[in-house]
């Protein structure tokens, strides 16, 4: 029994070996796959943020509200929510091809994960700092107020918890490997 647990764990950081190479000659492509994923993750878990006693975040009605003020709200969340899949996915490729490379941790595997924290946490603070209180709000005749506080600690913690997620999820599927460091 312990001998086929150490040879699964063996194929495993073999199999994860093997991802952290394709990622490293195919950036773009494994940022956009990390895109897809790391939205999809976070979008759910914040659809479901209200069953955990925190504010329920869902960004597709919100994004639709924005993009379809007067529409059905079937179709508000189904065009938010492709536009906010759109934007998940082009922030991991800006992600990938300007800020990961500029973060001063290696590109090791906790290197990579706390590239995609920092950068989930800079989406939080310009979501609550910006987007909310300049454009998710007035979408919805309310007033956000300073770093989105009107909307009180539990929407604050939602939200970075949120982007934490997006960020951890990108972090573990776009991790390159840099020249100083090696994958076997």
């Amino acid at each position: 029994m312990k001998e086929r647990h150490a040879r699964s764990e063996q194929q495993s950081q073999q199999t994860y070996a093997a991802w952290r190479r394709w990622a490293t000659t195919h950036r773009v492509a494994a940022a956009l796959l990390a895109g897809i994923v790391a939205t999809h993750i976070s979008t759910v878990l914040g659809l479901w943020f209200g069953g955990f006693g925190l504010v329920r975040l869902d960004w597709n009605t919100a994004n639709g509200l924005v993009y379809l003020p007067d529409a059905a709200p079937l179709a508000q969340f189904l065009i938010g929510g492709a536009f906010h899949y759109v934007d998940g996915i082009v922030f991991a490729v800006l992600f990938a091809v300007a800020v990961h490379p500029q973060l001063p941790w290696s590109s090791s595997e906790v290197g990579n994960v706390l590239k995609g924290l920092a950068f989930g946490t800079i989406l939080a603070v310009i979501a609550l700092a910006v987007l909310t209180p300049l454009i998710y709000a007035p979408a919805r005749d309310s007033v956000a107020g300073v770093f989105s506080s009107n909307f009180g600690w539990k929407y604050i913690l939602g939200v970075f918890l949120f982007h934490w997620v997006y960020g951890a999820h990108l972090g573990l599927i776009y991790s390159p490997v840099s020249t100083r460091d090696t994958v076997d």
